[in-house]
């Protein structure tokens, strides 16, 4: 049971909290209650109450969800990589270091294949890429990042042999943005940026680093970059639904300019961010 007496959300938590406390939005500003209903006079079909128990037991999840209800229809196939990159926590509980603000990891993996006709690509990307592909697939489970742009995602580093880490040409990276829109929620996509990361801004195996996904964005026709879902779409971070990014990688060399090529029976570290 609870006592609603306000609508404040935090919009920086990374943890299930209190709603006291300073850097809180109120949704009841006469403006934004309007919004909290779905029709336009806000006097209709007000905004769902739901309670959520946590399987492992921790606790209960509270949401309050306005506007649509029904569950998105699209972006529900798992990614069909055969290289496994990180996988999520699959328990939590309200002690560290298991709270749901101390894990960075979701599900991932890399799907790397070739294209067998390259006479459609254009002279651009064949200048730079013999067709073969990569492949990050992201599992959108429930995450807390914070609620206005916040993120998760999954850094490639690699490995000139199997314990010798090369980062000359840095990292690949792929992150999911939570949408950061008026009126968005803590559970919208927002983007996907996939990101070549310099050894200057991050040296693995260091635990830190300063960066912002949409200033980072690897850019450039070369490589054909392709993103699913290709724009924002609401009610995507939960169970069962998924984001990836797929880029033409460099052609085969003994040495790459920028970035690196990710093949078969190479070695690569994988790190949660």
């Amino acid at each position: 049971m609870w006592w609603r007496t306000d609508s404040y959300w935090n919009s920086s938590a990374t943890a299930f909290s209190s709603t006291m406390g300073t850097g809180l939005i109120m949704s009841t500003h006469n403006a934004n209650s309007v919004a909290d209903n779905n029709s336009a006079s806000g006097a209709t079909d007000l905004g769902k109450t739901f309670v959520f128990a946590f399987g492992d037991g921790s606790g209960i999840q509270l949401n309050h969800i306005t506007f649509g209800t029904a569950p998105h229809s699209t972006n529900n196939t798992p990614g069909s990589g055969t290289n496994n990159l990180t996988s999520a926590e699959t328990t939590y509980s309200l002690m560290s270091p298991n709270q749901v603000n101390e894990h960075y990891c979701m599900g991932s993996n890399l799907k790397l294949e070739g294209t067998t006709d390259t006479s459609a690509l254009s002279s651009t990307i064949t200048a730079y890429s013999d067709g073969y592909k990569g492949t990050i697939a992201l599992d959108l489970e429930m995450i807390l990042p914070g609620a206005a742009g916040g993120w998760r995602g999954v850094c490639m580093v690699y490995y000139s042999s199997q314990y010798v880490q090369d980062n000359t040409n840095g990292s690949m990276c792929f992150a999911a943005q939570q949408s950061a829109a008026t009126g968005a929620g803590p559970i919208d996509f927002g983007a996907g940026y996939l990101m070549n990361v310099a050894s200057a801004t991050w040296q693995p195996p260091s635990k830190k680093a300063s960066l912002t996904p949409s200033s980072s964005e690897l850019t450039g026709g070369k490589y054909l970059i392709a993103y699913t879902p290709s724009a924002a779409t609401a009610r995507m971070y939960t169970s069962g639904f998924y984001a990836s990014v797929t880029w033409y990688q460099p052609k085969y060399a003994s040495s790459y300019s920028l970035v690196a090529r990710y093949g078969k029976d190479d070695f690569i570290g994988a790190y949660c961010m």
